[in-house]
């Protein structure tokens, strides 16, 4: 056992910042307004010791309707939690909302404190906790353990300390694996230190010195000092209460709501693709464009609903949603969330984000629908497959893949060496992409290469980068240049004089374009080093245009964007200036220009050239072989 975050839940009064106070003895109700309205407003954090020496975390949630929001803050990254009912008054409405949030949000080990039993006779407790077991039958914490404590006598106090440790016992700490996450709930100045954030590191492991990234700004900042427990520290883990001191960083820059993470960790999104539970109490269904309020992480928004695959969401039913928002958020796949109603505020549901960086989606799009279910349901590997074939960008490194499905990066080796096997997933230069979108890319750029064919049917194929752009392939050039290789190596493609076409296409010239290529070939090889310009050879027909084209890299040589040479007297240029420069150690453009009977201009044009595909190069006023 370590690294466990313990929460407080229950009705405002119910005595839960008292009970942290006999457990911690720290007052975490601190504010002035906080003493003066005798509640929590703002989340307090303390610590304390298990009988075996475990040093746990605490946050004090606030129970007031009105501070709900503060409580959502408060709940990411619990372990535990202590649901408090005071015996004089039972299960009330925020205790019910607590509950019903905290579930939602997918927290699953509870402790019930019973407190004040000083205060409550003995058959007024066994009606409340006969009503207690009434209320939580069928919920999460029917089977939670129950303690009776007084905190201001300490009457069950030790009890609850050795529930607490044997509950801790059976929690299984969260893995330090992943990139460090952490969801700022608070943040403030110190005089000497400057900007200090806080929150509970979700993953990962966060080290004094570390360069992170505050988003959704996009600040770039460092780690200049940690502490947890407020005990300075060189490392913080998941599930430790952490609070970081930051360069560079003003008070302005950052908040609750943001997130304190490494690049590309998270995505900002302006929509979401989720599942969503209503509760059964919950007074309405969703229907499209319903306006609701929307926590995640530290943060709440607004969003509208558009429920897919189905009309509306009744209460108590679960299904797809896309939430569109009205300001950005910071999430990842797999994070949870709750919704509540616009107004009157309520919870009414909450759940699981299952794409954070949707399209638009049609609302009865069956493969969305089944992309999602994968997401939901599917094994680990159905879920990583399903995240290949959804990334535009091609190819994966493992790491984006290990952050994305929650999985370390020596867990996503040992399932990628099974799909690679199986022949589900491609591996290039050590990247990943799945056969699906190997194939569905190379669809692509069949289809775009054919429509130029028949657009274009004299050009031998489309330029590099053309190709790239109208395929619309969100990724690098790099990338792109290596997936070309293996559709070539696959001969699916084929690259001739630079220019990409389909492996079967060839240029057919009707009797028309045979004629004009035969007086252009006639005209060039008349001309000799000395070529007529492209204007000359077409007097304006951009059909002897296109046949010029056709022949690049063929019977002719383009020197420059205006100029053709026939390639056999380029092929004849080249020799004799690599002759001659092999025989005299290099060679002047008056030298070159008395070889070929060229003019000044046209030699020029033709060694620039030869520079420029390397079989020459330029040393001062003369050329040297390559």
């Amino acid at each position: 056992m370590s690294n466990i975050v313990i929460g407080t839940a229950g009705h405002i009064d119910h005595g839960k910042s008292t009970l942290i106070k006999t457990l911690t003895g720290i007052e975490t109700d601190k504010t002035k307004e906080e003493k003066l309205r005798g509640m929590s407003i703002n989340l307090g954090f303390a610590y304390f010791d298990l009988p075996n020496g475990e040093r746990v975390g605490v946050v004090d949630v606030p129970g007031h309707e009105k501070f709900i929001k503060n409580m959502l803050a408060g709940s990411a990254g619990l372990n535990l939690v202590l649901l408090v009912i005071d015996a004089n008054e039972g299960i009330m409405p925020q205790t019910r909302e607590h509950m019903d949030i905290l579930t939602l949000l997918g927290v699953k080990d509870f402790i019930i404190v019973l407190t004040k039993i000083d205060t409550v006779d003995e058959e007024l407790m066994m009606l409340v906790k006969e009503d207690i077991e009434q209320q939580l039958e069928g919920t999460v914490l029917e089977d939670a353990p129950v303690v009776e404590v007084d905190s201001i006598s300490g009457t069950g106090i030790p009890t609850l300390l050795d529930t607490i440790e044997k509950k801790c016992e059976t929690i299984e700490p969260t893995k330090a694996t992943g990139q460090p996450r952490l969801n700022i709930d608070r943040s403030f100045s110190l005089k000497g230190f400057g900007t200090i954030v806080t929150g509970t590191l979700l993953e990962g492991e966060l080290h004094v010195g570390d360069d992170v990234i505050i988003y959704p700004q996009e600040i770039k900042t460092r780690v200049r000092s940690l502490q947890v427990h407020e005990q300075d520290e060189e490392m913080s883990g998941p599930g430790k209460r952490t609070a970081i001191n930051l360069t560079n960083v003003t008070l302005e820059d950052v908040g609750r709501g943001d997130v304190l993470t490494t690049k590309d960790n998270v995505t900002v999104s302006w929509m979401l693709n989720v599942k969503i539970n209503l509760l059964p109490s919950a007074t309405e269904g969703l229907k499209l464009w319903d306006r609701v309020r929307l926590g995640i992480g530290t943060t709440e928004t607004f969003a509208r609903v558009v429920p897919l695959g189905v009309e509306q969401l009744e209460a108590g039913e679960e299904g797809f949603v896309q939430l569109r928002l009205e300001e950005q958020v910071v999430a990842r796949d797999g994070d949870r969330f709750i919704i509540r109603s616009y107004s009157p505020v309520h919870t009414i549901g909450g759940g699981v984000i299952l794409d954070s960086q949707p399209k638009k989606n049609k609302r009865y799009d069956d493969s969305v629908l089944a992309s999602l279910a994968i997401k939901e349901e599917g094994s680990i590997q159905d879920i990583l497959v399903e995240l290949l074939d959804q990334q535009g960008k091609g190819l994966s490194p493992k790491g984006f893949i290990a952050t994305n499905i929650g999985k370390s990066e020596a867990e996503v080796a040992d399932i990628l060496v099974d799909l690679i096997a199986e022949g589900t997933i491609k591996e290039i230069n050590g990247k990943f992409i799945s056969i699906n979108q190997y194939n569905r890319i190379a669809n692509d750029l069949v289809a775009v290469l054919d429509k130029y064919h028949k657009n274009f049917r004299l050009r031998q194929g489309m330029p590099k980068e053309e190709l790239k752009s109208r395929s619309e392939l969100e990724m690098k050039g790099k990338e792109f240049d290596t997936l070309l290789g293996y559709y070539l190596a696959d001969n699916l493609l084929k690259e001739t004089n630079g220019s990409l076409s389909l492996k079967d296409f060839e240029v057919v010239y009707n009797k028309y374009n045979q004629a004009h290529r035969d007086k252009i070939e006639s005209t060039l090889l008349k001309a000799k080093f000395t070529p007529p310009s492209d204007e000359d050879l077409t007097k304006g027909d951009e059909q002897i245009q296109e046949v010029i084209n056709s022949l690049v890299g063929i019977s002719v040589i383009r020197l420059d964007h205006t100029t053709v040479i026939h390639k056999n007297y380029y092929d004849e240029a080249v020799n004799s200036a690599r002759d001659f420069i092999t025989k005299n150690g290099s060679m002047t453009l008056a030298d070159f220009r008395d070889m070929t009977g060229s003019s000044r201009k046209y030699s020029m044009l033709i060694l620039e050239y030869m520079d420029k595909m390397h079989v020459t190069k330029r040393v001062e006023n003369t050329r040297e072989l390559y």
